[in-house]
């Protein structure tokens, strides 16, 4: 499957319209991505600017339901039919959202490569595996919102 195709692949999978989803060179299974207007769906999860991570949607009420400039909203979303799973990480600039989005992508008939883990990284009983890719990943987001905060 060519590269391009597999980002419209994934680009399908995104809970909301997105402008444009370019791959990051050096960073495979990872895409930036922009939007024309601000999103305001709702994270499963914050991370600020030191790289903390701390649960959105918990018995805990939101303190707010717009997104700060100064916090990463991220966003899993799992497609068990392409045994694929999205870790969608949302930053603001400019009123605009922008981010990056990484790919856990299974090793499947119509996904083999490099870029596959050899792992169905749908399957709800690998979630420990998940997390820990996911938490490795989130480096790249952090950087770039310290690359924003430092332009206000």
């Amino acid at each position: 499957m060519s590269n391009e195709r597999f980002a419209q692949d994934v680009q399908r999978d995104f809970p909301f319209k997105v402008s444009a989803l370019n791959s990051v060179p050096d960073h495979a299974g990872v895409y930036a991505f922009h939007c024309e207007n601000l999103v305001d769906w709702l994270p499963d999860y914050e991370i600020d600017a030191e790289g903390a991570v701390m649960g959105y949607r918990t018995t805990f009420a939101p303190t707010h339901d717009k997104q700060p400039a100064n916090i990463i909203w991220r966003n899993i979303v799992v497609n068990p039919k392409a045994k694929r799973v999205l870790c969608i990480d949302r930053m603001v600039m400019k009123g605009k959202t922008i981010g990056y989005v990484y790919v856990l992508q299974s090793e499947t008939k119509e996904y083999s490569d490099e870029n596959t883990y050899h792992w169905d990284v749908s399957d709800h009983r690998l979630m420990l595996s998940v997390a820990a890719a996911v938490e490795y990943m989130s480096a790249l987001s952090v950087t770039q919102l310290e690359l924003l905060l430092n332009q206000r």
